[in-house]
């Protein structure tokens, strides 16, 4: 026992303290998770690694989630291995602790490397903090204004609009090359998102991620944003922004969602401007239908045939999966993680970000 406390892979456990350290700081110390960690370290890290894994055609996350069973599975099996044989040479105590041990290793660098590139981030400041919006309560007449303009602009955008559903004019590739060209652009603009933008990466098993509920997610540990590319055209410029703007440090759903909007709107991108339009107007869409119906068939006027569809078509690919056993547990964990990361509301945070919008139509007078 005495050989396993010296060791040296034993220092690697402080990968526990450490990041419970620093979640503590970022909670509880002002200005730690904003000033030093989202505009000093978490810029270096994200550097570092997306010059790396950017470099990358595919994505490096789906191949670790896709060996991650296999894994376990051999760690398993070693495991077992080494424990019959030290039953047999009496030094099966040692081997258990040690077999912990190397688990708790691994467990502990996960979450450190999770703590580092995303775990502090959900306690920076507000992206509305940066751009001075002033959150308040939101009523019925300006969310059918905002309803509104976001129609009209979703019409502008779409330049081919016929009584049929958007289809994109780029490749998979292509699109995510625009999403990061269009995110580097707004950081321009907006400071606190300056930074390293990989682009986004198509993940193979897509169809899979649909029946998890996954419409792209942000991967810290290999700082990638990852898109769903089975889902419909018209919404994966939006989804490649939000994941982008994780990786620009914004863990928080509703704000990734707010961000994601500023930079569709500000795109030079005919597409990705419809693409963040529509999207917003759907949700905005779906709170005004709680606050006035009346409201809502006002609004229903300014939609165009092929808006219509785009709507019907992202209705009828998501409903296809909504009865699977996988589409709640993927709903569920999520769902929980977010509650785990101080997003109280979970999935539900992801609507929040009306409440920037809003805040941004008080502020700007359009949105």
């Amino acid at each position: 026992m005495k050989a396993l406390l010296k060791e040296k892979k034993n220092f690697i456990l402080l990968a526990y303290p450490l990041s419970l350290l620093l979640v503590i700081l970022a909670r509880c110390v002002p200005g730690f998770a904003e000033y030093v960690w989202a505009r000093g370290v978490y810029r270096v890290f994200r550097f570092v690694i997306a010059s790396v894994t950017g470099l990358l055609p595919f994505s490096l996350a789906e191949i670790v989630v896709i060996l991650l069973i296999p894994a376990l599975l051999f760690f398993l099996i070693r495991a077992t291995v080494r424990a019959v044989k030290a039953r047999k040479e009496k030094k099966a105590l040692l081997t258990l602790m040690r077999t912990l041990r190397n688990f708790l290793i691994a467990v502990g660098l996960v979450w450190l490397v999770f703590t580092v590139n995303a775990g502090v981030n959900y306690s920076r400041e507000s992206i509305g903090t940066a751009l001075g919006l002033e959150i308040g309560p939101n009523n019925a007449e300006d969310l059918k204004e905002v309803c509104i303009q976001l129609a009209q602009k979703a019409a502008a955008a779409r330049t081919d609009d016929e009584n049929r559903s958007f289809e994109s004019k780029y490749s998979n590739r292509e699109r995510a090359g625009a999403a990061s060209d269009t995110m580097k652009k707004l950081a321009e603009d907006i400071d606190v998102l300056s930074g390293a933008f990989p682009r986004p990466k198509s993940v193979g098993f897509s169809r899979v991620m649909s029946m998890f509920d996954i419409s792209g997610v942000f991967f810290p540990w290999t700082v990638e944003a990852n898109v769903n590319v089975d889902t419909p055209d018209h919404t994966k410029g939006f989804v490649a922004c939000h994941e982008l703007s994780h990786v620009a440090g914004f863990m928080r759903e509703d704000e990734a969602n707010f961000i994601a909007y500023l930079a569709c709107r500000n795109s030079d991108d005919d597409e990705l401007r419809y693409s963040g339009y529509i999207f917003t107007f759907v949700m905005a869409y779906n709170k005004l239908y709680g606050f006035s119906k009346e409201a809502c068939a006002e609004v229903a006027a300014y939609l165009t045939p092929g808006m219509r569809a785009d709507m019907v078509k992202n209705s009828e690919y998501w409903d296809r999966f909504r009865e699977g056993a996988l589409y709640e547990a993927g709903s569920n964990m999520n769902n929980t993680y977010l509650k785990l990361n101080g997003q109280e509301d979970g999935t539900k945070s992801y609507g929040r970000m009306l409440d920037l919008l809003m805040a941004l139509y008080r502020k700007d007078g359009e949105v």
